[in-house]
């Protein structure tokens, strides 16, 4: 069959993934690898869907194989990158979100691949960079800022930390239980007993 009815069956995997309904978009793009030539959009979907699974080594087949057909793809890098993080293979996983940010300069998802490598391989300050770039492009972001602030907090900046929670709490009020507990966990954090007076006191940090 020609190569548009492979477009046509990555469109209608995308569409299920989009409705929730990932093992019918995994059955489709399985499909698809058995019956066309190797196609990089339903390779890097595959992975995707692999990875979500926890089947990291077929995912990394699957994302190598999208790569080998489109080496220089922003977000096949990311989704490299993620699977090569997830398989603990950290230098690895640097270097191809690297590549992604290098490639996607101005998108906030690449940049924040790149910020979770960073804080894996405890390059905290170029983590809290990455992670203020996000903020940069995508603006009001609840969890970008609970990160930021986690960030902060195992580098010893405390009142940097509260600041970046504070602006969390007040984007998103359900981030408090991940605020809460990176005070508690922390060796630099300071552990609130009184989780009302947190809540005040993230309301009243200044913006």
């Amino acid at each position: 069959m020609n190569a548009g009815s492979v477009e046509q069956c990555l469109d209608l995997a995308i569409r299920h993934v989009n409705a929730g309904q990932p093992e019918r978009a995994k059955v489709l793009c399985e499909h698809a690898l058995a019956t066309y030539p190797p196609h990089a959009g339903v390779l890097q979907l595959l992975a995707v869907l692999c990875l979500r699974e926890g089947q990291t080594a077929r995912a990394t087949r699957h994302i190598a194989a999208s790569l080998a057909l489109r080496p220089d793809h922003g977000p096949s890098l990311i989704v490299a990158g993620d699977v090569a993080r997830t398989a603990g293979d950290l230098p690895a996983a640097l270097a191809h979100h690297r590549r992604a940010q290098a490639l996607l300069p101005d998108r906030a998802d690449a940049w924040f691949a790149l910020a979770l490598t960073l804080q894996d391989q405890r390059d905290l300050s170029g983590a809290a960079a990455a992670l203020e770039r996000v903020l940069e492009l995508a603006p009001g972001r609840a969890e970008v800022e609970v990160n930021l602030g986690i960030v902060l907090q195992e580098a010893g900046r405390i009142d940097d930390a509260m600041l970046a929670y504070g602006r969390a709490f007040r984007l998103r009020e359900d981030s408090f239980g991940r605020i809460a507990h990176a005070l508690a966990a922390a060796s630099t954090g300071r552990l609130w007993l009184d989780l009302d007076a947190l809540r005040d006191r993230l309301r009243r940090v200044p913006a």
